[in-house]
């Protein structure tokens, strides 16, 4: 999909969704609309988020780690 979003309708496995790099930060925005966006991050150890503000909540799951 050129998009990057996912097809809706079916079911998603978020661990297939991103691809795992050494020494990095992976971001993958699946659905972008003005009233926020979803993406699923991948990072490798020692790597984080970096604090900022946004205007929409910001949702965490840790799937391995």
């Amino acid at each position: 999909m050129d998009s990057g979003e996912i097809k809706k309708g079916i079911s998603n496995i978020t661990v297939e969704i991103v691809e795992y790099l050494q020494n990095s930060v992976v971001i993958k925005t699946i659905l972008r609309k003005s009233t926020g966006n979803i993406s699923v991050m991948s990072f490798d150890n020692g790597e984080g988020l970096t604090e900022r503000t946004t205007p929409f909540d910001t949702f965490v799951q840790v799937v391995r780690g």
